[in-house]
């Protein structure tokens, strides 16, 4: 009889520390989920700013040449491209080629090249010929 009083009593113990365990778990998965809803919320308004500076143009930096008697503007687009520009509007879109020092740029079909190397620029036009360029 004792020994049955005794489980009945581990047993409402074991009941009552079992609800309160529950009740708590409860309490902190509803709190977490208050949480989350604010980072959510807060990743929603940090994602609106930064689609707007996605919208805005990005500035590629670019510098001009006088290559002989033709005039250049060099951009660089990414670190793999180039973008040469000549006065009468033409447009060559250039990628990055092997180059022992410096940066050398070749177009798709290799008739237009442009190497800067420390203080040498070298433009290779459309008429196939090499013109040392000076910065403008």
């Amino acid at each position: 009889m004792i020994k049955m009083k005794l489980l009945k009593k581990s047993m409402l113990v074991l009941s009552v520390m079992t609800l309160i365990g529950g009740m708590s778990f409860a309490a902190t998965a509803k709190a977490g989920k208050k949480s989350s809803a604010k980072k959510t919320v807060a990743k929603k308004v940090v994602n609106k700013k930064s689609s707007a500076k996605k919208t805005a143009t990005k500035k590629v930096p670019s510098e001009s040449y006088t290559c002989g008697t033709e005039k250049i503007t060099v951009s660089y687009p990414t670190t793999k491209t180039a973008k040469v520009v000549t006065k009468a509007g033409k447009v060559y879109n250039l990628n990055v080629a092997v180059s022992g020092s410096g940066a050398r740029y070749v177009s798709k079909g290799g008739d237009i090249e442009f190497f800067k190397g420390g203080k040498d620029v070298i433009y290779r036009g459309a008429n196939n010929i090499e013109k040392s360029c000076k910065r403008r």
